[in-house]
C-alpha cells in the first residue's frame, strides 16, 4: 500500500462509521446540525461519491462495500492505538497541525486540507520521524548562551502580561531576578509573544502496558532553542526551559517515538 487517499470530512467520518468506531480523534465532527433525515440522505450522497472516486463499490442490490485499502487506512486512523499531533508555527505565519494514527504496526499521516482530509500510509517509525522534522527551519544553527532554567507559570504570566511591542524591559527584569540571563530572557519573551517559531509533538498511547503521553515542545529564534517541559509536582506549575542544539531535535523526537512504539513495528508490508 503506497499511494494517498483523498477524503472529504463527511467521507472520512462516514467510512469510520461504518467501521464501527466510536469517535475519531483530532478530527471534528464534520455532521453537527444534522437532523435525522439529513444524515439519511447525506449517507446516500456519500456512498455514491464514494464510489465515484473508486474508494467504494456499490453492487446491484444496493450493498456497499469498501474498497481494501481505503477500510485499512481508516481502521488505523479511526481505531488508533496511538494517535500524534504534530503542530508547527513560524513566526508571523499560520499554524500548521499533521496527525499521525497508529494501529498494530501500521501508520497513518492524515493532513486536513481546505475541503479535504489527505491520508498517507507511512512504512515505520523511521519514517513518521523523517515526515515529523519535515519542513523545520531553525533560525539558529547551532549551540548558544542560553540558560537553562525553570519558572512559574505565574511568573511567566506576569511578564507576558508586563510586555509590549515597545518596551520589553520591564518582562525581561522579571525574569531575570527569576533565574535567566539577559538572553535567555529575551528568547522567552520572544516566545511569550509568539515572535518565537513555535514546534509541539504529542503522542498519546492507549490501553497498551506503555499506555500514556509522551511529549515534546520547542521555541527558537535567532538566539537558540528552548525545550520547553512542563513540571506538575511541585507547590506550583513550573516551566523547566532546557537549551539544546539542533543537532539534538531528531534524537529526542527519535527517543520519544521509540518509547511510545516500543517494540518497533514494521508498518505497512
Amino acid at each position: 500500500m503506497n499511494s494517498e487517499i483523498n477524503l472529504s470530512p463527511r467521507e472520512l467520518l462516514f467510512i469510520a462509521a461504518y467501521l464501527e468506531a466510536t469517535e475519531f480523534m483530532g478530527v471534528s465532527d464534520a455532521f453537527f446540525g444534522m437532523d435525522e433525515a439529513e444524515m439519511h440522505q447525506e449517507t446516500i450522497n456519500l456512498q455514491s461519491s464514494l464510489e465515484e472516486k473508486g474508494y467504494a463499490e456499490m453492487d446491484f442490490d444496493g450493498s456497499f462495500t469498501l474498497k481494501d485499502d481505503v477500510r485499512e487506512m481508516v481502521d488505523v486512523c479511526a481505531n488508533c492505538d496511538t494517535f500524534i499531533v504534530v503542530d508547527r508555527c513560524k513566526s508571523g505565519k499560520l499554524p500548521i497541525r499533521d496527525l499521525y494514527y497508529a494501529k498494530s504496526g501500521r501508520f497513518v499521516k492524515l493532513s486536513e486540507r481546505a475541503d479535504s482530509n489527505v491520508l498517507l500510509p507511512l512504512s515505520g517509525t523511521g519514517s513518521l520521524i523523517e515526515y515529523i522534522l519535515q519542513g523545520m527551519e531553525w533560525q539558529t544553527t547551532g549551540m548558544s548562551m542560553l540558560k537553562d532554567v525553570r519558572i512559574t507559570n505565574e511568573i511567566l504570566s506576569d511578564a507576558k502580561s508586563k510586555a509590549n511591542e515597545l518596551d520589553q524591559s520591564v518582562s525581561i527584569k522579571i525574569l531575570m531576578e527569576n533565574g535567566c540571563n539577559e538572553l535567555s530572557a529575551k528568547t522567552i519573551i520572544s516566545g511569550l509573544l509568539g515572535k518565537s517559531d513555535y514546534f509541539a509533538v504529542i503522542v498519546t498511547v492507549f490501553g497498551v502496558e506503555r499506555e500514556g503521553v509522551y511529549s515534546v515542545m520547542l521555541t527558537s529564534n535567532e538566539n537558540g532553542i528552548y525545550r520547553l517541559v512542563p513540571i506538575a509536582d511541585t507547590e506550583q506549575k513550573t516551566v523547566q526551559f532546557n537549551m539544546i542544539a539542533t543537532t539534538d531535535v531528531k534524537i529526542i523526537l527519535t527517543d520519544i517515538i521509540r518509547s511510545a512504539f516500543l517494540p518497533e513495528s514494521e508498518g505497512f508490508a
